[in-house]
């Protein structure tokens, strides 16, 4: 139940943030949809590893699988798929608590969310350049084996 729960939530809020961005309405539920599966993808890493970056490599990583795939399907560019998925993973809860710490002069607590976060953000867009990186790559080899049949 808390999964469903959670993946409606996620939905929701990038439903939220697509209609904030203007993306075209037909793509608006499936770029929700999309994200709350990521999310729930995120929480099942989670669980099982208990390790938030590689919980974060792989769930970016396949906001940029899906988000390149979408973008072929709806003639969209993918970047309408990447950032409205992104939404529920940023580490925002992160970014207030270092302000938080720094406010309160806790600097051993602060530099400790500082690296979290830090890491965390490098996680997010180090799955999403490895994904595109290998969508670009498998295209390249379709296009090379498609020009070796003519």
């Amino acid at each position: 139940m808390r999964i469903l729960i959670q993946f409606f939530l996620s939905m929701l809020a990038t439903y939220g943030f697509t209609i904030y961005f203007k993306l075209p309405k037909k793509v608006r539920l499936v770029t929700s949809a999309l994200s709350g599966f990521i999310w729930i993808i995120y929480e099942l890493l989670f669980d099982l590893s208990e390790n938030y970056i590689v919980s974060f490599l792989i769930s970016s990583f396949l906001i940029g699988i899906f988000s390149e795939t979408f973008a072929i399907h709806f003639k969209k560019p993918a970047t309408v798929f990447t950032l409205p998925c992104l939404i529920p993973l940023v580490p925002g809860a992160g970014m207030y608590y270092i302000m938080y710490y720094f406010i309160e002069s806790n600097y051993i607590l602060m530099r400790e969310q500082v690296i979290k976060t830090t890491l965390t953000t490098s996680a997010l867009a180090l799955g999403i350049v490895l994904s595109q990186g290998l969508v670009r790559i498998i295209r390249e080899v379709i296009k090379s084996m498609k020009d070796k049949k003519r």
